[in-house]
């Protein structure tokens, strides 16, 4: 190995190990950036960079997002998480055409991924006003995904806009009663209404994809409908207050298991899978509670962080412990917190409580 791909690969590891440590993901850019000039093009070192630094900039930048993604694609034609990338970069661009066709793609290397039916189905349905093609990939994404309210309320919206209003309201009451959501109350009055065009209610954001939150291309795709829509409360505003009120003190647990239990019903996981994560979120709650001095270096830097970041760290950690195929990104997404917040709890949370994939406390009887 010459002095080059050495360095390149050590550089490698270094990321690989920041990351592996919770530390907040854009920190590692500059890094990124590094190995990406380092490293030989085409070779796993240079593509790994890539792609990294097209799911970390692809809200921010998109258009440079776009440009990362493509070079991965150029030498690895297949990787479904690049076409996802560079699909969700061109819904932010507004290119719909091209976005399906990046879906397209992106399934042709999953199948089975849910989240791309779903965020093709919903560019269809609402951006391309094609409801009829996208109610075969809506459904998919919900017989994969039927716990999943945003996409139980996706896939309605289109059964609705197709004249299907029996099968709609029944898709959609089943998600209410797993967990009601403002939205789904309001698309529930458009079902009774009679679904009419002109009062056509903007869907939720859609479910995140893979390695990367869907949440920004939804609220796009969303403010399409906005016009005849009730108006909805400003979530990044409020959400920011509401952090800096909660950072002050350790929520108590009831708290926490009301914002988990809103996010989990976004995830595909199963009973028992929940129930051990409220245990898991009453075991961080006891750790939480200590004084900083007694909490672990990482903790004690980090503050007490939002409800909805623990939360949403306790959800990760239970994936984490079952093996379930989902990323940091994905699980952040359906508790609308950043990565780097879920990272750095996480982190914290794996720390302290000695988690391992597999974990007795906290691991399901489910094999995978």
């Amino acid at each position: 190995m010459d002095a080059r791909r050495k360095q390149a690969h050590e550089l490698r590891s270094q990321i690989e190990w920041t990351l592996a440590r919770a530390i907040d993901p854009s920190d590692v850019l500059p890094m990124l950036h590094r190995l990406a000039r380092l490293a030989q093009a085409g070779s796993d070192d240079s593509l790994f960079a890539n792609l990294h630094l097209a799911e970390l900039l692809v809200e921010r930048d998109p258009w440079r997002a776009a440009l990362f993604a493509r070079r991965v694609l150029a030498h690895r034609p297949e990787d479904d998480r690049g076409w996802a990338t560079l699909a969700l970069c061109q819904t932010l661009l507004g290119n719909y055409k091209f976005a399906v066709t990046a879906y397209h793609r992106a399934l042709v290397g999953a199948p089975k991924n849910p989240w791309y039916a779903h965020n093709l189905g919903h560019l269809l349905d609402v951006a391309l006003d094609r409801a009829t093609d996208a109610i075969t990939w809506l459904k998919q994404a919900y017989q994969s995904a039927p716990e999943s309210g945003e996409v139980a309320a996706s896939y309605a919206h289109a059964l609705a806009r197709v004249g299907r209003l029996t099968e709609a309201r029944k898709v959609l009451t089943r998600a209410t009663k797993r967990g009601a959501s403002r939205e789904h109350a309001a698309l529930l009055r458009w079902l009774e209404q009679g679904a009419p065009p002109d009062k056509d209610h903007p869907l939720p954001r859609p479910a995140p994809v893979h390695s990367i939150a869907g949440t920004a291309g939804g609220e796009l795709l969303a403010r399409r409908r906005d016009r005849d829509a009730e108006p909805r409360p400003s979530t990044r505003r409020d959400e920011g207050a509401l952090s800096s009120r909660r950072s002050a003190r350790t929520p108590p647990v009831g708290e926490i298991e009301e914002v988990l239990a809103r996010g989990l019903a976004s995830l595909p996981l199963d009973a028992k899978q929940r129930t051990r994560a409220k245990s898991l979120a009453r075991d961080a709650v006891g750790y939480l509670s200590r004084p900083p001095a007694a909490r672990s270096a990482r903790g004690a830097t980090a503050g007490r962080g939002s409800v909805d970041a623990i939360a949403a760290a306790v959800a990760y950690a239970i994936v984490y412990v079952d093996h379930v195929p989902l990323t940091h990104a994905e699980v952040a997404a359906c508790f609308r917190v950043s990565v780097a917040s879920l990272r750095g709890r996480f982190g914290e949370l794996r720390s302290h409580l000695d988690l391992l994939p597999g974990d007795a406390r906290y691991a399901t009887l489910r094999r995978r």
